[in-house]
């Protein structure tokens, strides 16, 4: 009976991984979230399901991270933000948090069992799938997520610092957007745009029951062309783009609660 870890269950990754996961009754699972009453809200069925274990507090709280982490599987880090906010580095802050709470279960038991991370990324952050694509739609995307991609790079080069002993696998799609699933496909070749987070939800669920994949970066692709386009996205590039380019908007936005 496998044991998994979802860190980032509110989210749209994680509450679809979540939704997977709890369909099989061998699983067991460990849900980190930092808010018990969001999550609950999204997911009632889990506060009575008694394969289902809670964790909720702060992302630093590294007790609670090992707490959460034991005795797993694999870790599903689903914690981002799709918010390009200026200096942000939560997935630093996931990244390290990981590690160090990994090392205190080390630590506390030498032969614990080190689970797999399942890192969601993307395919921005890498120039073998993103040169796949007009350099034009590259620029567009690499400045609209600038802060976003550059913290998910830091994370990634933070973690590869401990390939040692930990076991690492960097999922990194295309463009995702809310739709139902349509088929995925596991790629190490190429990425595609639109895929929907529940097919990226089977995909990471996919790399971490076939195992094999350690350091390598692995795009999941959809296999069929009827993904819904979400029209909301160039509206979200023109904002990113602004604060990419003039960053002090950013917090004049949010000081005028215009976000």
């Amino acid at each position: 009976m496998p044991t998994y870890a979802v860190l980032g269950a509110t989210g749209a990754t994680g509450s679809n991984i979540l939704k997977l996961l709890i369909k099989n009754p061998q699983n067991t699972i460990n849900v980190y979230a930092r808010s018990r009453s969001k999550l609950l809200a999204q997911a009632p069925d889990i506060a009575s399901n008694k394969s289902v274990k809670i964790f909720t507090g702060d992302l630093t709280d590294t007790a609670l991270i090992a707490s959460c982490l034991k005795n797993t599987d694999a870790i599903f880090s689903t914690v981002a933000s799709n918010d390009n906010m200026p200096g942000t580095h939560i997935a630093q802050d996931t990244a390290q948090s990981i590690v160090v709470a990994l090392m205190e279960i080390r630590m506390t038991e030498p032969k614990a069992k080190i689970p797999t991370i399942v890192w969601l990324s993307s395919a921005s952050v890498n120039p073998h799938f993103y040169n796949q694509g007009p350099a034009f739609v590259h620029w567009l995307l690499a400045n609209s997520f600038s802060y976003v991609y550059t913290d998910l790079a830091h994370a990634e080069k933070y973690l590869k610092m401990h390939q040692k002993w930990l076991k690492v696998v960097f999922i990194q799609p295309g463009g995702l957007v809310e739709d139902k699933q349509h088929g995925h496909a596991l790629s190490l070749e190429k990425q595609k745009t639109f895929l929907s987070y529940a097919d990226l939800a089977a995909g990471m669920i996919e790399v971490a029951e076939k195992g094999g994949y350690d350091w390598q970066a692995v795009a999941v692709v959809p296999t069929t062309n009827d993904t819904a386009i979400e029209w909301s996205v160039p509206g979200k590039m023109i904002k990113g783009l602004t604060f990419h380019f003039a960053p002090w908007m950013y917090w004049l936005t949010k000081t005028l609660h215009l976000q």
